[in-house]
């Protein structure tokens, strides 16, 4: 399934630039199999067709950023997540989310593709 979404990034116009570029965008594929229940092997028509709809949400030139970034994508959710289970979220974790932040912005992916309304009562509630 990893070469299935490097053929749908080539598709879509994006150029890998490196094999450093490559490895990091192959681990966000993997992390977003892994969180998505879907085996890195898999080949079946549902599974392309589950991942095509979903990546049809994402522009296609953040396709690359979404991948290379998608393990900070993974970590802000958790964030989220954490502070949807009861309503707080510790300092360190705040700190933690800030730098997160810092760094999809620096990607171009600021407030996309995560909770974002969640994320801003998260930074608004503890700053």
């Amino acid at each position: 399934m990893i070469e299935y979404i490097l053929n749908y990034l080539e598709s879509k116009g994006q150029v890998i630039a490196s094999a450093a570029e490559e490895a990091a965008i192959e681990t966000g594929i993997s992390l977003y199999l892994e969180e998505n229940g879907i085996n890195l092997e898999e080949k079946r028509e549902y599974f392309r067709r589950y991942v095509d709809r979903h990546l049809a949400l994402i522009a296609p030139a953040d396709l690359k950023n979404y991948f290379v970034e998608y393990p900070t994508i993974s970590k802000v959710n958790q964030i989220a997540i954490e502070q949807d289970w009861d309503g707080t979220v510790p300092q360190e974790r705040v700190a933690e989310l800030y730098t997160l932040m810092e760094k999809l912005n620096a990607a171009g992916l600021y407030n996309k593709y995560i909770p974002a309304v969640e994320v801003k009562s998260i930074l608004g509630k503890y700053s």
